[in-house]
């Protein structure tokens, strides 16, 4: 993630380390629980107040609109207000005051007040959610999450969110939450294997070291299976309307599960990859260091690096010539593109990276997928080509005579749908987008909140 909603969910596939929850960082995003939740301001216009985990693992209060795409971080004034500034980082000038009004008996948040600039206060009422602590089994973790579903009686339909690539907990998925339960969804959000108070080894597209029997990315694919049978099995639940959502990794995710299993309702890939795997991360160097700023000629020395890493992971040959240049760009830049994903200590440990992980194409399992897909990619990604995802998308489930799949590029957009370079608001188009969509399909336009 950069330094603003550009990353806001699961974010590139391997170019940052993403930090871990600590019980430090619960007990902070704690501090905010009563406040967390959707506010009316009126009909069919609703905001969302979001716990949030920024790239550095500062725990933030994030505000969303759903109307206007605004999605901005909080910053705290007193116990019971905030204020937001004109960038997704940045405090002032002030643009917003958020008041927190509470019950006087009961102690409750009963709603919001909004002030504008030089503007008027405005009140939004609290919208009534359930949230409940969960937890189901994989094949070797015990996975923890919350379900947020709307206090109106089942059964709900229910969304499923997925993470992007790194040690990511159920607080990483900025806005998306509450914005799906804002038009009557049920939403389970969970801690990926080995992070928050999840179980597990993790074995994902961010990591190179990690050796396991399996294959990448079935311990993701089946713990996302964990949670679709922990959910058919509640009352609460319509267990024929459950889907999945993920961002970049979990976006891919997201149409593996659907390809291994005929309950899963709907599929929705947003900036995941869809190409082999090593493509994408070959794809990434340029867009993303250009982004940042990064002089030609050291973007050519990582792409050149990055190039030597592919082919001595597939062929087993170079290992010494890879050590040397590694040696020298540590030496001179720190680290070499790639070097969060932990150091390789053999040709043979970057051979089963290869095997394992590196060589992995979603595109023959997405030619199984039933289920309505969707597909949303931003323009302007760094981390995934969204062009040739798109393309992909298109052809595959095309040629399988698939009858229900839509992709979508939006302009100006980043890897997180945000509208590019402020990342101060999603791009145009993409709350509305998801919205009608599932409305279509999934949730009747007559449950959504009022």
């Amino acid at each position: 993630m950069r330094r603003h909603l550009v990353q806001v969910v699961s974010v590139c596939i391997l170019v940052a380390a993403w930090p871990t929850l600590t019980g430090a960082a619960e007990e902070r995003i704690g501090a905010y629980d009563a406040y967390y939740g959707n506010y009316l301001i009126a009909e069919d216009h609703l905001i969302g107040i979001n716990p949030f985990i920024m790239d550095n693992g500062e725990k933030v209060v994030l505000f969303a609109d759903y109307s206007s795409g605004v999605v901005r971080r909080l910053f705290a004034v007193s116990d019971i207000e905030f204020s937001m500034g004109p960038g997704f980082n940045s405090p002032s000038p002030v643009e917003l005051t958020v008041r927190f009004e509470k019950d006087e008996k009961s102690g409750t948040v009963k709603g919001v007040s909004l002030r504008r600039a030089m503007g008027k206060p405005q009140f939004a009422e609290r919208v009534a959610l359930k949230s409940e602590d969960v937890s189901f089994d994989g094949a070797d973790a015990k996975l923890s999450g919350t379900l947020i579903t709307p206090a109106t009686r089942g059964p709900h339909p229910v969304i499923v969110l997925l993470h992007g690539s790194g040690p990511l907990t159920r607080y990483s998925f900025g806005p998306y939450p509450y914005f799906f339960t804002s038009f009557g969804m049920a939403v389970l959000i969970y801690d990926k294997r080995g992070t928050g108070t999840s179980t597990g080894v993790r074995m994902d597209a961010s990591t190179a070291t990690v050796q396991r029997p399996t294959r990448y990315p079935d311990d993701l694919v089946n713990d996302a299976l964990a949670a679709l049978h922990l959910l058919r099995e509640r009352n609460d639940i319509d267990p024929k309307r459950i889907g999945f959502w993920g961002s970049s990794e979990g976006g891919m995710a997201a149409t593996q599960v659907a390809a291994r299993s005929q309950d899963v309702a709907f599929a929705i890939n947003s900036s995941g990859f869809m190409e082999p795997l090593w493509q994408t991360l070959r794809y990434q160097v340029g867009p993303t260091l250009r982004a940042n700023g990064v002089a030609e000629d050291r973007i050519k020395q990582q792409e050149a690096i990055v190039e030597l890493w592919l082919r001595t992971a597939r062929t087993g040959k170079a290992w010494a010539e890879f050590q040397k240049q590694e040696q020298e760009i540590v030496a001179a830049r720190g680290s070499w593109f790639f070097q969060t994903r932990g150091k390789y200590s053999s040709v043979e440990q970057m051979q089963f990276d290869w095997d394992r992980i590196l060589t992995f194409d979603p595109l023959s399992q997405l030619a199984k997928v039933k289920c309505p897909v969707l597909g949303v990619f931003g323009e302007l990604d760094t981390a995934t080509p969204a062009a040739r995802a798109a393309d992909n998308m298109r052809r595959v489930l095309g040629q399988a005579g698939h009858k229900d799949f839509t992709t979508k590029i939006f302009p100006n957009a980043g890897h997180s749908l945000s509208e590019r370079p402020t990342g101060s608001r999603m791009a145009p188009g993409v709350f509305d987008t998801l919205r009608t969509w599932l409305q279509s399909r999934v949730t009747p336009s007559d449950t959504a909140v009022r």
